[in-house]
């Protein structure tokens, strides 16, 4: 089981991040690898199930569902899998809990934690899951940190760019091309239009 945490430290208050990341179709839309998220509510509840599309680099698609475990101020946690389709023999290839936390540091900074545990389950997973989750990880879970801040209004959309450690795996080759579909680069770039407009005298 791999398990990883990764924080990032935000000028702001935690009730604004948490504004913004308690509304389910943000908190499933930072990901790298969701292209999109189907859900009716603007609220989650523990046992709410959010489906999430989820695309790879464009040469692989997933239907995956979302069961909230717990929610509260300031934190929610879930477990995803696979969507069981009776047409398709396909296996859940990587089963996990994650989960989004805020820290309030004081009235104007706080601290944001995202927490993933899962085990890699494809064929020679035995040997080069727990090495491809310590190497690639740790970048997937500051980049969804990162979005998350711009998403909130932490930081400016525009400097989130997209995370260099993944180009590292050969088939990230084809990254750029996936992005543009995925619900990540909506939520930058609404924000890169409202920043913009709110800079305008």
């Amino acid at each position: 089981m791999g398990e990883c945490e990764r924080r990032l430290r935000l000028d702001v208050p935690a009730d604004q991040v948490w504004a913004w990341l308690k509304i389910p179709q943000n908190a499933f839309s930072v990901n790298i690898f969701h292209a999109e998220v189907e859900y009716d509510s603007d609220e989650v509840t523990a046992g709410s199930v959010v489906t999430v599309i989820h695309d790879f680099f464009g040469v692989h698609k997933e239907r995956r569902h979302a069961r909230v475990t717990e929610v509260r101020p300031y934190y929610v946690a879930w477990g995803e899998y696979l969507v069981p389709n009776p047409d398709s023999k396909a296996k859940d290839s990587f089963p996990h809990r994650q989960s989004f936390e805020i820290l309030a540091l004081d009235e104007h900074h706080c601290e944001l934690v995202n927490r993933i545990s899962g085990k890699y389950k494809f064929p020679g997973s035995g040997k080069l899951g727990e090495p491809m989750f310590r190497k690639y990880m740790p970048h997937i879970l500051d980049d969804d940190l990162r979005v998350i801040a711009a998403g909130c209004g932490a930081i400016p959309a525009a400097d989130v760019k997209m995370p260099k450690g993944l180009f590292l795996w050969p088939i990230m080759a084809s990254a750029a091309r996936f992005t543009k579909k995925s619900t990540r680069r909506k939520v930058l770039e609404d924000m890169k239009k409202q920043q913009r407009a709110a800079a305008k005298p």
